[in-house]
């Protein structure tokens, strides 16, 4: 065959070089493709999927951040709802104080309201079981925690009131300061402590602080007295 094409070539006039007549047997001088190709579309879809999936971590990492947030915001609100659900409980007993002597009274020192910073205690008509309603010695204290003991009054006599167990108001109080208007002079101010015989504050403004997991939540209160300026009934 190689033959019959030189002698083709020959009658033609012309001598056939080597590379003409091997495209001749061979068909064409199409050459292989070199791994270099073929390696590089394997490096184009390495590098897009480490594309991908570095853009979905980022992805997750930022929802994980956000979700994070989130509980974290979820958890302040929960906290400070239940530090001002305290101070609105404090403002509703506060307000209702009677002008009626407490257990601690003498006949030289009667006393409707007595008061520290960190302690207040009062007379109060308190709800008691589903519809009904007593009235109660109440006293306010910081201890390990804020509590509230209520002492049952029978009859007029704050004298035969008897004691009773301390109930945990919120726990967790690092601080809590009590405040108290004296409105009876010309200029009324406030005070750290009340023990004025026979009178009730105007107002009682407090704070409460509370540590919770490395963080502190405060609530402010504002009480009014309805009853400050009524007339207590006689002593007999």
């Amino acid at each position: 065959m190689i033959r019959r094409l030189v002698q083709a070539h020959a009658r033609r006039g012309g001598r056939p070089s080597g590379q003409r007549v091997l495209k001749q047997i061979f068909g064409t001088d199409r050459r292989p493709k070199s791994s270099a190709s073929v390696e590089g579309f394997a490096l184009i879809d390495v590098l897009v999927g480490l594309a991908m999936i570095g853009v979905i971590s980022a992805l997750m990492i930022v929802f994980l951040g956000q979700a994070r947030t989130m509980m974290r915001i979820q958890k302040t609100t929960e906290m400070q709802m239940e530090v001002d659900a305290a101070a609105r409980f404090l403002e509703t007993a506060i307000g209702s104080a009677e002008p009626l002597p407490l257990s601690q009274s003498t006949p030289d020192m009667v006393l409707y309201l007595s008061g520290t910073g960190a302690r207040i205690e009062f007379n109060a008509v308190q709800a008691i079981g589903f519809k009904s309603s007593a009235l109660r010695e109440v006293a306010v204290s910081l201890g390990s925690d804020l509590t509230i003991v209520q002492k049952i009054r029978r009859g007029s006599d704050a004298a035969k009131s008897t004691g009773g167990q301390p109930v945990l108001l919120i726990a967790g109080v690092s601080a809590v300061r009590f405040e108290y208007l004296d409105a009876s002079a010309k200029v009324p101010s406030w005070s750290a402590s009340w023990s004025a015989p026979r009178r009730l504050p105007a107002a009682v403004r407090f704070t409460i602080s509370v540590a919770r997991d490395g963080a502190t939540y405060s609530s402010t209160g504002f009480a009014r007295l309805d009853l400050a300026t009524a007339v207590p009934p006689p002593v007999s």
